[in-house]
C-alpha cells in the first residue's frame, strides 16, 4: 500500500509542477500467464511433484507391509496352539516390527515435510526468476514507448496488488511486453526436473 501512496504523491507532484506524466499500464497477471517460461516452470514443478508423490506412495506401501507383519507377529504371539518358545519368538518379531513401523512412519512424515518445503522453494525461485524477466522487459518496453510510470491493472499476481480501475486502452502495452518476452522462445523440450526422490 505504501508504494501506491508514494506513486500517487509523485504523480500528483509532477502534475502540480506542470510536468507531463506519461503513464503506461500492463496486466501483470496475463503477462505472467502467457510468458513461455511460466509454462516451462509449471511443467517442471508438476513433474517434480509427481516424483515426490510416487516416492510417498512407495513409502506408504512399505508402511502397509510392515503393519501387516506386525499384526501377524502379534497374532502368532497370542496363538495358544504354538509352543511357548514359538510364541516368545513371535512376540520378539512383533516388537521389532512395531519399532520398524514407528521409524518408517517418522521417516515418511519427515520426507513429506521436507519435500513440501522443497516444492515451496522451487515455486518461489521460479516465480522470482520469471518476475525478474518480466520486470526487466516492462522497463525496456516502457522506455521504448516513452512511459515514465507503469501501473499494473491485474492485481492478481501473488504479492502484487493492482489498484488501476480505469485507464485509456491505448496506454496498455501488455501485448508488446508478451511479444518481446516470447520473441526468443526456443522449441527445446521442457526441463524434466531433477527427478530426485
Amino acid at each position: 500500500m505504501k508504494k501506491y501512496t508514494l506513486l500517487i504523491l509523485v504523480l500528483f507532484a509532477a502534475s502540480f509542477l506542470g510536468a507531463e506524466v506519461i503513464t503506461g499500464v500492463v496486466d501483470l497477471e496475463r503477462i505472467f500467464r502467457e510468458y513461455y517460461k511460466s509454462k516451462i516452470a509449471e511443467e517442471l514443478i508438476r513433474q517434480q511433484a509427481t516424483v515426490y508423490r510416487n516416492y510417498l506412495k512407495k513409502m506408504e506401501a512399505e508402511h502397509n507391509k510392515l503393519a501387516e507383519a506386525a499384526r501377524t507377529a502379534r497374532a502368532e504371539a497370542q496363538n495358544v496352539a504354538l509352543s511357548a518358545a514359538d510364541r516368545q519368538k513371535a512376540e520378539a518379531k512383533a516388537v521389532a516390527a512395531t519399532r520398524a513401523l514407528a521409524a518408517q512412519k517418522a521417516e515418511a512424515e519427515m520426507y513429506a515435510r521436507d519435500r513440501a518445503a522443497d516444492m515451496r522453494d522451487l515455486q518461489n525461485r521460479k516465480r522470482s526468476e520469471i518476475l525478474k524477466d518480466i520486470r526487466e522487459q516492462i522497463a525496456r518496453s516502457a522506455a521504448l514507448l516513452g512511459y515514465g510510470f507503469v501501473l499494473d491493472c491485474s492485481g492478481r499476481v501473488p504479492g502484487e496488488q493492482g489498484m488501476v480501475l480505469l485507464y485509456p486502452r491505448g496506454r496498455d502495452f501488455t501485448n508488446h511486453v508478451i511479444t518481446e518476452l516470447n520473441r526468443n522462445q526456443t522449441k527445446a523440450p521442457a526441463n524434466k526436473g531433477n527427478q530426485n526422490k
